[in-house]
C-alpha cells in the first residue's frame, strides 16, 4: 500500500475522484484494512514475472547477487552471500544466475543471508541497471565500470540492445521528471518493443 500511495502522490497514477476516494479509504482505514484495486489502464504487466522481476531488480540495484560456484556473490561489494533457509530460491536450479534482494543480515553462524530475493534475467540487468557501456569492438556490455559484464554474441545484437536501452532509459527519465506528460507515438512504440521482447524471453 505504501508503494501505491507513493506512486499516486508522485503523479504517476492519474486517478479519477472515485478511485482517489477508494485509495484514501484503503490508506486511512486503520484496523479495518481495505484493498485498493489498481486501475486496468495501469495494470498491464502484473501477470509477467519477467517484467515485474526486472522492475524490482532495477529499483533495488545494486542489491544484486550473482551465482558463484554453489553459492552467491554480492555484486555491490563482492561479499559471499547465502540465501536464508526459508527462501523460495534456496533450491533454485543452476540456470538461475541472478537474484535481486531487499536486505542482507548476518546470521549466528556469521554467514550473510539475503532476504526477499527475486530471480532476474541477465537481459533485464543489461538493459536497465546501472551505467551501461556497450563496447562494440569487444562485444561486451560493461555496467558500472565492469562491476557486471555480459558478452554479446554479435554486433547486431549489441547495437539493438544499446539503442533499446537508451530509448527506455530516456522514457523512464522523462516520465519521472513529468509524470503527467503523455508518451509520444514513437515512445509508445519503443515501450511495446520492450514488452514484446520481455514476453519472448519469458517463453
Amino acid at each position: 500500500m505504501q508503494l501505491i500511495v507513493s506512486i499516486a502522490d508522485a503523479g504517476l497514477l492519474n486517478l479519477d475522484p472515485t478511485q482517489k476516494t477508494a485509495l484514501n479509504r484503503a490508506r486511512y482505514g486503520g484496523r479495518q484494512r481495505q484493498f485498493f484495486t489498481i486501475p486496468e489502464e495501469y495494470d498491464i504487466n502484473s501477470s509477467s514475472d519477467i517484467i515485474v522481476n526486472a522492475v524490482i531488480a532495477w529499483s533495488f540495484y545494486p542489491k544484486l547477487l550473482t551465482r558463484e560456484g554453489k553459492g552467491w556473490r554480492n555484486v555491490a561489494n563482492n561479499q559471499a552471500v547465502t540465501l536464508h533457509p526459508t527462501s523460495v530460491n534456496k533450491q533454485a536450479d543452476a540456470s538461475m544466475k541472478w537474484l535481486s534482494y531487499y536486505h542482507i543480515m548476518q546470521g549466528r553462524n556469521r554467514n550473510y543471508n539475503a532476504f526477499e530475493t527475486n530471480a532476474v534475467d541477465d537481459f533485464a540487468i543489461a538493459l536497465l541497471c546501472g551505467e551501461a557501456e556497450f563496447k562494440m569492438y569487444s562485444g561486451v556490455v560493461s555496467i558500472d565500470a565492469n562491476r557486471i559484464r555480459f558478452a554479446v554474441r554479435d554486433w547486431k545484437s549489441m547495437l539493438a540492445l544499446k539503442i533499446l536501452s537508451a530509448r527506455i532509459r530516456d522514457i523512464l527519465s522523462g516520465t519521472f521528471r513529468d509524470p503527467q506528460k503523455k508518451l509520444t507515438y514513437k515512445q509508445q512504440q519503443w515501450v511495446q518493443i520492450w514488452q514484446q521482447i520481455f514476453t519472448q524471453v519469458g517463453k
